[in-house]
C-alpha cells in the first residue's frame, strides 16, 4: 500500500494556493490528484452549499462535467 508523504492537514502552511494536491483515501492503494480549477470570489458562492447560482440543484459530478471536464484526460 502506498503511503503519501503529503498530509492534507498541513495545507494551511502553504503561502499560495497549490495547483495540484495529492492524497490518499482511507485504505486505497491509489493516489488521488486534485487540481485547482477556479478561484471564486466569496460573494459569488453560497457559503453553506459551496455552490454558485448556476450550480444550484446540480450534483458535484454534474458541476464537474458541465464546467471542468473539457479534455480527453479529464475524469468524466
Amino acid at each position: 500500500m502506498v503511503k503519501a508523504a503529503f498530509d492534507p492537514r498541513n495545507i494551511s502552511l502553504y503561502v499560495k494556493p497549490r495547483h495540484l494536491i495529492h492524497f490518499e483515501w482511507q485504505n486505497s492503494n491509489k493516489i488521488y490528484r486534485y487540481a485547482l480549477v477556479e478561484i471564486i470570489d466569496h460573494k459569488e458562492i453560497n457559503h453553506r452549499s459551496k455552490q454558485k447560482i448556476d450550480e444550484i440543484g446540480l450534483t458535484q459530478e454534474d458541476i464537474w462535467k458541465k464546467k471542468y471536464a473539457k479534455n480527453n484526460i479529464s475524469i468524466k
